[in-house]
């Protein structure tokens, strides 16, 4: 039996129009891109072979669709000098983001708990050019400080420089457990002159298809099609629904996208 394929592919974003800035992406690893999987979807082919087994009353058939994840078929081990990790990503997840910061398409940083190992271990791992990519030093590896609130902090920090520039760039902040409606609050209480969009994926299959066209349209100020936003203190009705659709110039300045059916879970999956 063959794969059963999906009929999109993950475009990359195409470069700012002229005279538009660079919008700024910060994404993590664990649960963004280094997905963690139903261990018998992995076992059994993954997300391109779950429509030959999972029975479509199943509750993991909808969220492993080969129309709704990205296939896994990235299956590498990152060895750090405090241990080996089993990493599962998708190949075309990761090229689509990687060509389009080497287009200049993106301002692409990493903000994740892989900090000490992004430029040596993981930007090797995913075939991505580490001069392309940079990392954000937001908490001490050693020490551990910050580390529980070094992420924000830095999201913050980019936000207040943003607003002091004549001409501030829109910024995506990718993570499976720090984009919360706490921390969207706090993002608005800067009142940012730039749109942020909030992703916070599910980490089963980390950023899906319908978040990577999310993102893909926002950064390239497309109408913006099949929104989850959970809505703003002063936006009760929300800014859209799934499936509907809102322009960029309707999206409030700070958006947070979750995927629906995600894991809330306390503490730290992964590095």
């Amino acid at each position: 039996m063959g794969n059963t394929t999906h009929d999109a592919t993950a475009e990359p974003i195409p470069t700012p129009r002229p005279g538009k800035p660079t919008p700024v992406v910060y994404t993590d690893f664990d649960g963004v891109l280094n997905a963690f999987p139903d261990y018998t979807v992995l076992r059994r082919g993954g997300v391109n072979r779950t429509p030959l087994w999972l029975r479509p009353d199943d509750p993991r058939a909808a969220i492993y669709s080969p129309q709704h994840a990205f296939h896994l078929d990235g299956n590498e081990q990152a060895r750090t000098p405090i241990g080996r990790f089993r990493i599962h990503f998708s190949r075309e997840l990761s090229d689509a983001i990687m060509a389009s910061a080497a287009a200049g398409a993106i301002n692409l940083s990493w903000l994740s708990t892989w900090q000490p190992y992004c430029d040596d271990i993981l930007d090797p791992l995913l075939d991505w050019n580490p001069a392309t990519v940079g990392t954000i030093l937001w908490y001490d590896p050693v020490t551990n400080e910050h580390r529980r609130t070094g992420k924000l902090e830095a999201v913050v920090s980019r936000l207040r420089f943003e607003n002091r520039g004549a001409d501030p760039a829109p910024l995506v902040w990718i993570d499976d457990e720090e984009c919360t409606p706490h921390a969207a609050d706090t993002l608005r209480g800067l009142a940012p002159r730039s749109r942020v969009l909030m992703v916070r994926p599910d980490e089963r299959i980390g950023i899906s298809r319908r978040q990577w066209r999310l993102i893909h349209d926002f950064c390239a100020g497309e109408p913006i099609d099949g929104l989850v936003a959970r809505p703003a203190d002063d936006n009760p009705e929300g800014n859209a629904a799934a499936g509907g659709s809102a322009a960029n110039d309707g999206m409030p300045q700070v958006v947070l996208d979750e995927e629906p059916g995600l894991i809330r879970r306390e503490g730290h999956l992964g590095l």
